[in-house]
């Protein structure tokens, strides 16, 4: 019994964490971040660059996400492109932060 009601409680949180990361209120502030990101890296990356076009791309995609992620159509995509659509996120997120860090360093003086 004790055993059934475990695994019940186990599977119902694993449903609430799913619900949680598919929530379109998430996505918005994933967009924000990640737009945040790309602003980030467009000045620290060195203009002329196909980088810097990424970016903008980046920049224009996130306030799309954010205004899709708004409408009510957004949830009734199902789950797993939801999950797909994060997993995506992360992703990008990843590539700027890396971006950020192999950025050249504006001067050669040590601070």
């Amino acid at each position: 019994m004790f055993t059934w009601l475990g695994k019940k409680w186990q599977s119902w949180r694993a449903y609430r964490k799913l619900i949680r990361e598919v929530d379109p209120r998430n996505f918005q502030k994933m967009a924000t971040e990640i737009h945040e990101l790309a602003r980030l890296a467009a000045r620290v990356c060195p203009p002329g660059q196909e980088l810097a076009e990424q970016i903008a791309n980046i920049e224009h995609e996130m306030d799309r996400l954010k205004t899709m992620a708004s409408r009510p159509e957004f949830k009734r995509l199902s789950t797993g492109k939801r999950l797909l659509l994060r997993q995506g996120l992360e992703e990008s997120r990843e590539q700027l932060m890396q971006a950020i860090g192999t950025a050249p360093s504006v001067t050669t003086t040590l601070q």
